[in-house]
């Protein structure tokens, strides 16, 4: 674990325990800020949607990953360092968060720390129900299945 307090961030390997990133912080007064602390690694909570987390509704400005490390399916690897939100490009992270490994596999990542003590407007955790994929999303997941594939050597 990587703490940098000047940019209240942190940055982890995927393969951590939340709840262990968050007994390390809490002993330096500091947190993650979550609703509830799961049992899993980064690399599980990051993809399944980092349930638990804060409202991104507390400070729409403001990310829980502010950079990462990840891999693709076909070996290709994207690092983005610690940036402001919006100001890396291409939202690549979109293929990593919440997409349970389809396209990608998390090695480390950046989060957001706060202030043990300080006042956090709260709103209710982001929280998603697992369901079957429409035939939109299913057709979406297709043509970025082919474009990530179109790239990988033959």
């Amino acid at each position: 674990m990587k703490l940098d307090r000047v940019s209240m961030l942190v940055e982890v390997t995927a393969s951590a325990f939340v709840a262990d990133v968050e007994r390390e912080l809490i002993a330096q007064r500091l947190t993650l800020g979550l609703v509830s602390t799961p049992n899993t690694t980064v690399a599980d909570w990051i993809a399944s949607g980092a349930p638990g987390a804060r409202s991104p509704w507390c400070d729409p400005a403001d990310h829980l990953v502010a950079g990462y490390v990840a891999t693709f399916a076909d070996g290709r690897r994207v690092e983005i360092r610690p940036a402001p939100r919006r100001a890396t490009g291409p939202d690549l992270f979109a293929l990593v968060f919440g997409q349970r490994q389809r396209w990608a596999r998390l090695e480390s990542a950046w989060l957001r720390v706060h202030h043990r003590d300080a006042r956090v407007p709260r709103t209710a955790p982001f929280e998603t129900e697992e369901r079957p994929w429409t035939d939109g999303e299913e057709l979406l997941a297709k043509a970025i299945d082919a474009e990530l594939s179109a790239g990988r050597p033959r």
